[in-house]
Formats: structure tokens, C-alpha cells, sequence
């Protein structure tokens, strides 16, 4: 299989099996609908390539399918890596902007205290210039 044919069938939509919709759901139960079925399309491709590549062959033994097979399933684990690192580099912004926010808010909240300490005491000296007798 050429690359030339590869990136035609990647622009579309593939069709994915039941068994397929199964082993996805199993493997990324957490991950949204979107990537779970481009997920599915990409399994469904590397099947198809597979088996592509084992009727394009005169002579199929089962060294070849082995190999094809193997192919698959490395292929397969590359893109799951790929998945598990992405979900852990958004876990570590997510985590990042809930310390910001956290360090935004305290800074706000202390400058809302001393703001509120100032017109404490604004309030206090102008109530003593206001009670206090003149002498």
C-alpha cells in the first residue's frame, strides 16, 4: 500500500465495526465521543491496511500474518502512548490553571483585606476627629 493510498483513505469517514466501537470503549472509556471514533477509524484503517497487505501477497504464510499482526498492534500501542501522553499533558494544564486561579484569588482576597483595614481605619480616625472635644 502506497502512501498516496493511505492519505486518501485517512480524508474519509471510515466505517467502524461493532467489535471495534467495543475495543475502544474498553481501551479509552473516559476519553469523549470524537477521538473514541477516530480512535475506531483508526483501528478500522489499520486492519484494513493489514489486510491489504496479506492479499497483496502471493504466497501468505503465517510468518506474514504474524508480522502484519505484530505491525498492527505496535501501531496500535503508539497511538494509545500518544493518547495517555496527551490526556497527562492536559491533566498538568488543567492543574496549572487551578493553582493560578487558586494564587489569583488569594491575592485578591488579601488586597480586599487590606483595603478593607484601610477604610477601618479611615473610618476610625475621621469618627475620633468627629467625637474627640476641643480643649
Amino acid at each position: 500500500m502506497t502512501t498516496e493510498t493511505i492519505t486518501t483513505q485517512t480524508s474519509e469517514i471510515t466505517p467502524v465495526s461493532e467489535a471495534t466501537k467495543a475495543l475502544v470503549e474498553q481501551k479509552l472509556p473516559e476519553q469523549p465521543d470524537e477521538i473514541k471514533q477516530k480512535m475506531g477509524e483508526l483501528v478500522e484503517l489499520i486492519k484494513k491496511q493489514a489486510e491489504l497487505e496479506l492479499e497483496s501477497a502471493q504466497d501468505i504464510t503465517r510468518e506474514t500474518y504474524v508480522k502484519a499482526i505484530a505491525n498492527a498492534k505496535a501501531t496500535l500501542k503508539q497511538t494509545e502512548t500518544f493518547f495517555a501522553e496527551q490526556e497527562q499533558t492536559l491533566q498538568q494544564k488543567i492543574q496549572e490553571l487551578n493553582t493560578q486561579a487558586d494564587r489569583e484569588w488569594e491575592s485578591f482576597l488579601g488586597d480586599v483585606k487590606n483595603m478593607g483595614d484601610r477604610i477601618d481605619k479611615a473610618i476610625n480616625a475621621a469618627w475620633k476627629a468627629l467625637t474627640e472635644e476641643k480643649s
